[in-house]
């Protein structure tokens, strides 16, 4: 995915595969994260949901310019709740609070972007096709 803003802005986008949810959930996602995860049905749902989980923190951490780096754990997504949320990081940048929404990509693919929080506007995604 390609993001243009006149401010800082993140983006992340994965493709829904198999992955190991299990071992991943405990290192990366908050308690009330692990929680909503485990209460989606198991197989592609629960993948689903983990993966809204990661793609909003990955897409906040971009936009903070630090990447994954930092302790997931610490970053609550509220990937549980529809719509965007607020979402508020400890990193040492400015601004600390962002307003994540998941993108309306292609069925098979999961998406968030992620701008300062405040900053009005709708985000709008184009697919693009390229000839070869």
């Amino acid at each position: 995915m390609l993001a243009v803003a006149p401010f800082r802005i993140g983006v992340d986008a994965e493709a829904v595969r198999d992955v190991p949810v299990d071992e991943l959930t405990g290192s990366v996602l908050t308690c009330r994260e692990y929680d909503a995860v485990l209460a989606a049905p198991e197989g592609l749902g629960r993948t689903r949901a983990f993966l809204r989980c990661w793609t909003r923190k990955e897409a906040v951490l971009k936009a903070v310019g630090i990447g994954i780096v930092t302790d997931l754990t610490e970053l609550e997504t509220h990937a549980w709740t529809p719509g965007p949320a607020e979402v508020t990081t400890g990193a040492l940048a400015t601004p600390t609070t962002w307003h994540v929404a998941d993108a309306q990509v292609p069925d098979g693919w999961t998406a968030a972007v992620a701008v300062p929080a405040g900053v009005g506007g709708d985000i709008t995604v184009q697919q693009l096709a390229f000839r070869g």
